[in-house]
């Protein structure tokens, strides 16, 4: 009788095995999805914070950079000023040596 009884709820119950079967395969797969998903989001955190330490290296060298740019610009334009007083001087000496030659000469 036993046996009888199993039978005639499975026949009963027949329609019930594949939505078990689906809600049981439907929740496994939804728990490895969000597994998943957590993964990637503790990686992506993991690469984001490298990035932000690469960004961080990167704006103390643009930093360093823009430092030896200025230094750079100070000594060209430093260079430029002493170029001027230079030609100046040159100039000066020109117009000495013109006026020397014109007293040797007597002009």
């Amino acid at each position: 009788m036993a046996t009888e009884t199993k039978k005639s709820w499975l026949k009963s119950n027949i329609v019930m095995i594949p939505v078990v079967a689906s809600i049981l395969v439907g929740t496994f797969t939804g728990v490895r999805y969000v597994v998943t998903l957590t993964d990637t989001i503790n990686a992506n955190k993991i690469e984001i914070m490298n990035m932000q330490r690469d960004m961080s290296v990167i704006r103390d060298s643009n930093t360093d950079l823009k430092q030896r740019l200025a230094r750079a610009e100070g000594t060209w334009e430093m260079a430029e000023n002493l170029y001027r007083e230079l030609a100046e001087k040159v100039r000066d000496m020109a117009w000495d040596i013109k006026d020397l030659s014109r007293e040797v000469n007597g002009n």
